[in-house]
C-alpha cells in the first residue's frame, strides 16, 4: 500500500470516530431516535407576544405592533420582515432529532457553557419559553441546544441557530421607502437631471405636464422597482439630528411617492461620502447612506422614461391615414376586418392597400427622445422627407413628420408635442414606398 493512500486511509478513520463519538455515542442509535423526533414547541407564531435575542453580549427586544414586527431595544424600528419571518418559522417548526444527557463539564464540547445565542420567547397567555443554542454539529445540518434549562443536550436544526445569529443591522428594515412598485400611483422627481412627474391610469404609466405623453414601461418598471426595494447601506443617525451635517437641510434630490392606499413618502438625498450619498425617508426619523446605484435612478432623466414609441396606434380605432412621401401622396380608408381601401390616388381608387406598408413602419421605436430640438434639427423637420395624416373615428387628426435622413437616423415629431424621436433611416426607407408596393393589383 503506497504511503499517501494509507495516509489518506487513517484520516477517513479518524473522521469516522470523531462522528460517532460526537454525534451517535450520546443517546440511542439513529434509527431508534427517527421515532422519537418530535416539535421543539408547540406554539404557533400567532401566539407569540414578543421574542428576546441575546447574542455577543447585545440584547434585541422584538414585538409585533400594527402587524408588523418592530425592534423594541436597543433601538426603535421596523424589523426586516424576512428575517422575522425566518426566526418564527425556524421557531415554530423546530424538531427534536435527538436528545441526551451531558454533564456540566461536556457542555463545553457542545458551545453550550457559553451559547452563541440565547432567545426567549413570552406567550400572550403569559408563559415564556427559553432556548440556548451553541455550536453546529460535524456535519452542520443540526445546531446543540438547551431547552427551558433542561438539563438534556437537544439536538435541533442548525437552520434556527442562523436565522437567529444575526447582528442589528441585519434584523432591522433598512428598506428605503418600504414600499413596492406596485403601491404607487404617483411619483415625482426632482434632481440635477431635472424635475417631472409621472402618474397611473389603470395599469399604464404616463408623464404628466401639459399633456399627457405616454412612458416607456419597461424602463419606469426598472426604475421604479429598483428605487422602491432598495436598501440602506449603513444607519449613520437613529434621532435625524443635525440634518445640515448631511447636506440633508436643502436636499439637491428628493423623489416623492404616492401611494394608492393613501399618503406620501419622500426620500431626500444629501451630501456625498466617498461612494455613497446621505439619505433619509419622510416617515422615519433615521439618516442612512445609499449607494451609487441607488442614486442614478434617483437622477434618471425624463428623456430615458419617455415611450420610445412616438405614436401609440390602435388601427381598429382609425377611419383613415393619409401618406405623403417623395414617391406619392396615398390615401386609404378604413373598411373594417383590417381591410383598407385606397381613395387616392384616383387610378388605384378602391384598390385594397397593404397595411404592413401603411402601419408596421410607424411601429418602429426610437432610438432617442430628445426633450428640445436643435436649431439643426428644427429646419430637417420644416420641410419633412414624409408626412403622415391619422385621422380616427372620432375625428382627431395626428400628424407625424419624418425628416430627410441625417447619418444613419431621421428625426420624428408629432404635432402638438415638444419632444422629437431620433430613429434609425429604415423608417425613412419604409415609407418611402412607390405605389406599386403599397397597393394590390387585384381587381
Amino acid at each position: 500500500m503506497k504511503k499517501s493512500t494509507l495516509i489518506l486511509l487513517l484520516v477517513a478513520v479518524a473522521a469516522g470516530v470523531a462522528v460517532y463519538y460526537l454525534e451517535y455515542k450520546p443517546g440511542k442509535p439513529r434509527d431508534e431516535e427517527k421515532d422519537e423526533t418530535r416539535p421543539a414547541f408547540t406554539f404557533t407564531r400567532e401566539q407569540i407576544s414578543g421574542i428576546t435575542v441575546t447574542r455577543g453580549g447585545q440584547t434585541l427586544d422584538f414585538a409585533p405592533e400594527n402587524n408588523k414586527w418592530m425592534i423594541k431595544q436597543p433601538v426603535s424600528a421596523v424589523a426586516d420582515e424576512s428575517a422575522m419571518n425566518a426566526l418564527l418559522g425556524d421557531l415554530t417548526s423546530a424538531r427534536i432529532e435527538r436528545e441526551f444527557a451531558a454533564g456540566p463539564g461536556e457542555l463545553a464540547g457542545y458551545g453550550l457553557t457559553q451559547p452563541a445565542v440565547r432567545i426567549k420567547i413570552k406567550l400572550k397567555d403569559g408563559k415564556t419559553r427559553r432556548i440556548e443554542l451553541g455550536s453546529k454539529d460535524v456535519i452542520g445540518s443540526s445546531a446543540y441546544a438547551k431547552l427551558d434549562g433542561n438539563a438534556n443536550v437537544a439536538m435541533v436544526p442548525a437552520t434556527l441557530l442562523t436565522s437567529a445569529d444575526k447582528t442589528l443591522d441585519e434584523f432591522r428594515d433598512r428598506s428605503v421607502l418600504g414600499v413596492t412598485q406596485y403601491d404607487l400611483n404617483n411619483a415625482r422627481f426632482k434632481s440635477p437631471s431635472g424635475a417631472f412627474e409621472l402618474t397611473k391610469k389603470g395599469e399604464e404609466w404616463f408623464i404628466k405636464g401639459a399633456t399627457e405623453s405616454p412612458a416607456d414601461e419597461a424602463e419606469v418598471s426598472s426604475v421604479l422597482g429598483e428605487i422602491t426595494a432598495a436598501k440602506a447601506a449603513v444607519i449613520v443617525s437613529e434621532t435625524g439630528e443635525d440634518a445640515a451635517k448631511y447636506g440633508l437641510d436643502k436636499p439637491q434630490i428628493t423623489f416623492t411617492a404616492t401611494l394608492t392606499a393613501g399618503g406620501e413618502k419622500t426620500l431626500s438625498v444629501g451630501a456625498k461620502t466617498e461612494n455613497q450619498y446621505y439619505a433619509k425617508t419622510s416617515d422615519r426619523p433615521q439618516i442612512y447612506r445609499i449607494e451609487q446605484a441607488l442614486y442614478d435612478k434617483l437622477t434618471t432623466k425624463l428623456s430615458a422614461l419617455r415611450s420610445k414609441n412616438f405614436v401609440k396606434l390602435n388601427r381598429d380605432e382609425l377611419a383613415r391615414i393619409q401618406i405623403r412621401n417623395p414617391n406619392l401622396t396615398l390615401v386609404a380608408e378604413n373598411k373594417g376586418e383590417g381591410k383598407w381601401l385606397v381613395t387616392e390616388p384616383a387610378e388605384k381608387k378602391d384598390k385594397e392597400a397593404f397595411t404592413f406598408k401603411l402601419f408596421d413602419p410607424l411601429e418602429t421605436k426610437a432610438v432617442e427622445v430628445i426633450e428640445s430640438a436643435t436649431g439643426a434639427i428644427a429646419s430637417k423637420l420644416a420641410k419633412p422627407a414624409v408626412e403622415v395624416r391619422l385621422t380616427g373615428k372620432d375625428g382627431r387628426i395626428t400628424v407625424i413628420k419624418v425628416s430627410a435622413a441625417d447619418g444613419d437616423n431621421v428625426y420624428v415629431r408629432v404635432d402638438g408635442k415638444p419632444e422629437v424621436y431620433k430613429v434609425g433611416k429604415s423608417l425613412l426607407e419604409s415609407l418611402s414606398f412607390k405605389l406599386d408596393e403599397a397597393v394590390s393589383s387585384a381587381t
